[in-house]
C-alpha cells in the first residue's frame, strides 16, 4: 500500500513539473518544490508565479500585432 501512495505522490510531482515548465522555475524547479513541500503548495506557487521571460516576450509580441 505505501508503494501505491508513493507512486501517486511522485506522479503528482511530475504533473506539477509539467505544468510549471513555462514558468521562471521550469520543470525541475517545480518538480523539486512539489517533492520537498507538497504538490498542493506547488500548485499555489504556480498560480501566483510569473511565466518565463520567453513566454512573456511571446505574449507581448502577439498583443502588439
Amino acid at each position: 500500500m505505501p508503494i501505491i501512495f508513493s507512486g501517486l505522490y511522485i506522479a503528482a510531482c511530475v504533473v506539477c513539473g509539467v505544468m510549471g515548465r513555462n514558468t521562471v522555475f521550469g520543470f525541475m524547479g517545480h518538480f523539486l518544490l512539489a517533492l520537498f513541500l507538497t504538490p498542493m503548495v506547488d500548485f499555489i506557487i504556480q498560480a501566483v508565479g510569473r511565466p518565463s521571460a520567453r513566454l512573456r516576450d511571446k505574449i507581448l509580441s502577439l498583443r502588439s500585432r
